[in-house]
């Protein structure tokens, strides 16, 4: 979220509930807004990055823990294969520099771009002036931006959270005739995620082939044992998120709709299964 899409946002908010504000207020900003995190989380929403590996765990959170931590080395090691054939295609074959991801995400800001106005304040220091002519996707009203190419800075934040020129940098960029790619951070080439998933994982020989291991023998505590019996205990540990309102509606019967039973002891039911 950008700078003036906060401000907007925060007054819409405070129209409705002032102490929805100040509780927003309690929490840094760093926390949860993108434009306040200095551009280390390159656009990610999630506040653990650990939960993208989810994918490569699911079915396997039953296993016992050998068997837990085989499959996650194993899956982690086929998503790193495939990962990385599949970028080294995309550079072999289509000749492609960057990611299609972000090829999308330019298109998008280049389209947005066309509807800007320009006014250069320094040629020789790359600052200009961009003026939003059409209102944006998000809704907030349109706004004046300053944009320093040489600093890599545009007052809506973006360029600076994504790594990559939003579309005031382009529209500035297109009025001096200059290429906007060479704004785009090298962590975006094919070339570089390549890199991360060529590593290679090491083979597990078999077990026999294993050095011999003469340290701690660690064994299970039987009272940890979970109860076979009645539902598992939740041991998380619960948050204001985890808060629920109670709820004052009375319960009713999903057949008759009146309250003091269930669909399952519906006299009303019974009498119409009697008379049949």
């Amino acid at each position: 979220m950008t700078q003036p899409s906060i401000t907007y946002f925060r007054r819409q908010i405070d129209d409705w509930s002032q102490d929805a504000v100040k509780w927003l207020d309690d929490i840094p900003k760093e926390q949860w807004l993108q434009s306040y995190d200095e551009g280390r989380r390159w656009g990610h929403m999630t506040t653990n990055l650990s939960k993208c590996m989810n994918n490569a765990l699911k079915g396997t959170h039953n296993l016992l823990i050998s068997s837990l931590v085989q499959a996650t080395y194993y899956r982690v090691t086929a998503k790193f294969e495939e990962r990385g054939t599949q970028a080294q295609a995309m550079m072999t074959y289509s000749g492609l520099i960057y990611s299609n991801t972000i090829i999308q995400n330019l298109n998008k800001e280049r389209t947005m771009s066309n509807s800007h106005e320009v006014v250069i304040h320094n040629r020789a220091h790359s600052i200009f002036i961009v003026k939003e002519l059409v209102l944006p996707p998000s809704g907030r009203p349109v706004v004046t931006f300053k944009v320093d190419l040489d600093k890599r800075w545009c007052d809506c934040g973006e360029f600076q959270v994504l790594h990559y020129p939003c579309s005031h940098v382009i529209a500035a960029c297109s009025f001096i005739h200059r290429d906007y790619m060479m704004y785009v951070s090298s962590k975006y080439t094919l070339q570089c995620i390549f890199d991360v998933y060529k590593e290679e994982f090491p083979t597990i020989p078999l077990q026999s082939y294993w050095p011999e291991y003469n340290g701690i023998e660690l064994c299970h505590n039987p009272a940890m044992r979970r109860d076979p019996k009645g539902r598992p205990q939740s041991t998380r540990i619960h948050t204001e998120i985890d808060q629920r309102e109670k709820n004052t509606h009375p319960k009713r019967c999903g057949l008759c709709r009146n309250e003091g039973h269930i669909k399952n002891k519906c006299p009303y039911c019974t009498n119409a299964l009697n008379r049949n």
